[in-house]
């Protein structure tokens, strides 16, 4: 299979074998028809069965390295088994499959897809694993991207290089119901996950490039999360789409997954569930919940023996019950986690993350990114020693009062939404690229009057493509005032609506 106009080159048609899409021997019969033909195909390569823009069989001329392609046309009634001997002189030619109006996903397969399942297969020597050997050589350069002792920063800028940046895929969605509409974030049909992401939002002019879905989850979360449990969900593939949403987060500067509980963080690494992560705690299921914090056992006998525990409903037993209920809610969700792996091998996180358990773990740990708001704003001062410099500095400490003090409210400004609102993205850089350069920059207005004349009142200005926030010193005075002016501004102006 090949998606352009010439034949593919040797490291393309490995490419193209890693994503289950290389060379094939089919048989088939001379009076097949065009309908048995294409099942025949979508049979041997299961990602044309999403193909609905139409294909074309090209053949490559003659000669030797990469060769034009020329289109075998099909029959008045498509291409049949007569046509498909012919053209390949009894199954001596190559032919090619070009799909017309989508790119076909070069995303590597899992090493144990339906796709594989003939192919001569060796072990990985570092993790004991047999793989078939073309994923084997995939997996070995995986593993040579990090060596032991080195740091996070390292395991970004491996997945960095392998996004896709001479294509893109553009997502146009609502503010409003990013969390509702988790289909508008899954896989495009045009272009690979690993392609660079561009987000558009109704009624903006902004463009964001991170993991729309991502933000939103990561402003609500304080505190460890795991899957929810939901089988409409897992036959839909959705965790899936939310693992590669992680990788492609984390691939283009943030925000970091920081919201994964200990145990969910080690299924991932290892596929094992340790049961001393494990308390009463790590419940996340509300129904659950509720039947862990009943006094009374009395009308609950099937709740608890739905939950596997096969001893005496009592109140003397209610330890055991309670740990019952606490595996059944856990272990019930590893097909979800399965799932949120496949989409983790996006980029090959998932093997860094296998390999590299520790080095990977500050990017799923909550608070992670706290430590790193303090040091991004710079201010631009007036020379010390005057007394509009104390002024300013009465105010750098405003703005890390009220950062501290806020709290996670729907309407409170932490410092991910103060972040947000200044420069259009909630998180400080995670690639160390982007992050060394990267600064908020405070300005001070002493003479707002001059601006707009009499008045009683003007607020902050904000300018997110300079990432700059302009004080007007004269309404902030006190930390009062200050805080009334800056969350008034805050929440009156949060839309990109300028550039």
């Amino acid at each position: 299979m090949v998606s352009g106009i010439t034949t593919p080159t040797s490291s393309e048609e490995f490419q193209l074998a890693q994503a289950g899409l290389g060379k094939r021997h089919l048989t088939m019969s001379r009076d097949m028809n065009h309908e048995e033909l294409f099942g025949l195909l979508q049979s041997e390569y299961p990602k044309m069965q999403g193909l609905t823009g139409g294909w074309l069989l090209y053949k490559a001329t003659g000669g030797q390295g990469k060769r034009k392609l020329t289109l075998v046309p099909p029959d008045s009634e498509g291409y049949t088994g007569t046509l498909i001997r012919s053209m390949t002189g009894n199954g001596k030619n190559l032919l090619y499959i070009v799909p017309l109006q989508q790119e076909f996903d070069l995303t590597p397969l899992p090493p144990d897809a339906v796709e594989f399942k003939n192919m001569p297969k060796a072990q990985c020597q570092t993790c004991k694993v047999s793989l078939p050997l073309h994923i084997l050589a995939l997996h070995v350069q995986e593993l040579s991207y990090l060596t032991c002792g080195e740091s996070v920063d390292d395991v970004l800028d491996a997945i960095c290089q392998r996004v896709d940046v001479e294509k893109q895929f553009s997502i146009l969605i609502s503010r409003t119901n990013i969390l509702e509409r988790p289909s508008a974030v899954a896989t495009p049909k045009k272009n690979s996950p690993t392609a660079m992401l561009k987000v558009s939002f109704f009624g903006e002019a902004g463009i964001d490039t991170g993991a729309l879905l991502l933000k939103r989850i990561s402003h609500r979360t304080t505190t460890p999360k795991s899957p929810r449990y939901s089988l409409t969900d897992f036959d839909s593939g959705l965790f899936r789409t939310v693992g590669e949403i992680l990788v492609v987060s984390l691939a283009q500067g943030g925000p970091a997954p920081t919201f994964f509980s200990q145990w969910a963080y080690s299924y991932l690494c290892n596929g094992q569930i340790n049961p001393t992560q494990l308390d009463k705690n790590t419940v996340a299921d509300s129904q659950l919940r509720l039947l862990i914090d009943q006094q009374s056992l009395q009308g609950l006998t099937d709740e608890i023996l739905n939950c596997g525990f096969t001893g005496a409903i009592s109140v003397q037993n209610k330890e055991p019950i309670v740990r019952a209920i606490t595996l059944h809610a856990v272990l019930r969700l590893q097909p979800m986690l399965e799932q949120l792996k496949e989409g983790l091998q996006l980029y090959g996180l998932h093997l860094l993350i296998k390999q590299y358990p520790e080095i990977c773990q500050p990017l799923s740990s909550l608070g992670r990114c706290e430590s790193e708001y303090k040091r991004i704003f710079s201010f631009t001062c007036i020379e010390k020693g005057t007394s509009k410099h104390q002024v300013e500095l009465d105010l750098v400490n405003f703005i890390q009062d009220l950062l501290y003090e806020s709290e996670d409210g729907p309407r409170s400004i932490t410092p991910a939404r103060f972040l947000q609102w200044i420069t259009g993205q909630g998180h400080v850089p995670l690639l160390p690229s982007e992050k060394k350069d990267f600064a908020v920059v405070v300005k001070f207005n002493h003479n707002c009057e001059a601006d707009f004349g009499n008045h009683s009142i003007c607020y902050p200005v904000v300018s997110s493509c300079a990432k700059t926030i302009v004080l007007p010193v004269k309404h902030m005075k006190s930390y009062s005032q200050f805080r009334m002016v800056l969350l008034e501004a805050f929440h009156l102006g949060q839309e990109f609506n300028n550039v």
